[in-house]
């Protein structure tokens, strides 16, 4: 009788480390994902506002009274179009990790609609930058349009983060007592 007793308990305690540890293996397994998500969508963001920045700037050097020469124009398109491509790295991950909810398909799509006119767009910019004497008019018009495409393409970026349940990053702070911090990772 005894040794039934001890069986079972044994066979409680193991099945009660066998749940625990799939339990574990579970949230762990979620906490991936979710940083994964996040880390995504901070690219995206990121080389949304890159993108914009740069025609920002290249709508600035194109002003009649500030010409931009040819090597700067090709570096800010080229420095757009990168960032666009970056952005829809970021996206396709997403897209991949998120396959079976058409609703987060759906606004993916409508995030890469909004990059592919922009691109589009960053083409003409370019074509009229090359031109001998380029068309500032032209320039500023398509500066424009890539700032709206891309303007919008965040708004979609931030229902899409929304939608995943991705606060936005805090802001990064320093530790007020280093010793401290280094102690609280040593008991984790």
């Amino acid at each position: 009788m005894k040794t039934l007793k001890i069986l079972t308990v044994s066979s409680l305690f193991t099945l009660c480390l066998v749940l625990m540890s799939q339990a574990a293996f579970a949230q762990a397994e979620a906490g991936a994902k979710i940083r994964g998500d996040a880390w995504n969508g901070g690219r995206v963001q990121t080389y949304q506002r890159h993108a914009q920045d740069r025609s920002q700037m290249l709508y600035q050097y194109a002003q009649p009274q500030s010409p931009v020469s040819k090597e700067e124009a090709k570096e800010l398109v080229g420095g757009i179009k990168k960032d666009l491509t970056e952005a829809d790295k970021a996206l396709a991950k997403l897209k991949a990790d998120h396959a079976k909810e058409p609703d987060i398909v759906k606004q993916i799509a409508l995030i890469e609609k909004r990059h592919a006119k922009a691109r589009e767009v960053c083409g003409m910019a370019e074509e009229h930058c090359l031109k001998e004497h380029g068309d500032h008019v032209a320039i500023a018009d398509c500066c424009t349009d890539m700032w709206t495409e891309i303007d919008a393409a965040q708004v979609e970026t931030n229902k899409l983060l929304k939608m995943l349940k991705i606060d936005k990053l805090p802001v990064p702070k320093k530790a007020t007592d280093k010793k401290a911090a280094t102690d609280k990772k040593a008991d984790k």
